[in-house]
């Protein structure tokens, strides 16, 4: 029993060095992953010796909110990423793309709770626009589904991601799509992700006439445009709030356009 405690430690400890920058969603998630793998007189002699929530005390004592253990790792430098509370050990610099690396992982582990949903929404959007839909083959690295609608002979193609911040990484292999085309990312917990995609890749998203992005509220289910407007009206119409969002991003283009001139004049 004795040995139990620094075992689950151990293994956590290792996927923490491997990484370096966590998410507080990752890191309850691996912990997860090592209490349920124990038997159940396992968690019974662990619930006991640490005398409460077992998950969350370890937490605690990885992220420096009470003394745990000799055995537990050190995670207690809280940084905030594109709206995450991220966790650092107190000796490592920490580089930029860990944390990016950390924020994609990120979106990876929440996307299989939300896909179906985002998913759902934009097929049911183009059904109420008479749109006829069907699934095809990914044409794009990276996306999780890739959806044909047609109406009439107007096509559009749309492409679901986990997250806007794997967008970048497609932009160049969008432009050979030449139908009309729509990436759709589930919403974020803050504005940052889709704020910071804008400040970096504005230029290369206003050369792609034929691209819209459209976010998904998975806790209503609904679709808001972000970036480009439908031709399609009918589209246009059950759309959620399409003034408002597009208000909204067009706000947050300015924003990004005045801080990358003080970048660049700094």
């Amino acid at each position: 029993m004795e040995s139990l405690l620094p075992k689950v430690l151990g293994n956590i400890s290792s996927y923490l060095m491997k990484y370096r920058a966590v998410s507080a969603e990752e890191l309850m998630w691996k912990i997860d992953q090592e209490i349920d793998s124990l038997t159940e007189e396992e968690k019974k002699k662990l619930a006991k010796l640490l005398e409460g929530d077992v998950k969350q005390m370890i937490f605690e004592g990885i992220t420096g909110k009470i003394r745990l253990s000799v055995f537990s790792p050190d995670m207690h430098v809280q940084l905030n990423y594109l709206g995450e509370v991220f966790y650092t050990p107190p000796t490592h610099k920490y580089m930029p793309d860990e944390l990016e690396k950390g924020f994609k992982r990120l979106a990876n582990l929440r996307f299989p709770m939300v896909s179906q949903i985002a998913e759902d929404a934009v097929k049911d959007l183009m059904h109420r626009s008479g749109y006829e839909v069907s699934d095809v083959q990914p044409g794009i690295p990276g996306s999780s589904k890739t959806i044909k609608a047609v109406k009439d002979n107007h096509e559009l193609q749309l492409f679901i991601f986990p997250s806007i911040v794997f967008v970048a990484e497609i932009l160049e292999a969008l432009k050979g799509v030449t139908a009309e085309h729509v990436v759709v990312v589930p919403s974020e917990k803050s504005p940052a992700p889709f704020v910071n995609f804008i400040r970096e890749n504005m230029d290369k998203v206003k050369e792609n006439v034929k691209m819209m992005i459209w976010v998904v509220n998975s806790l209503e289910s609904t679709v808001s445009p972000f970036m480009g407007t439908p031709g399609d009206k009918e589209i246009w119409k059950n759309l959620k709030d399409p003034e408002r969002s597009l208000k909204a991003s067009q706000n947050w283009i300015k924003g990004a356009v005045r801080s990358k001139v003080l970048d660049e004049d700094f």
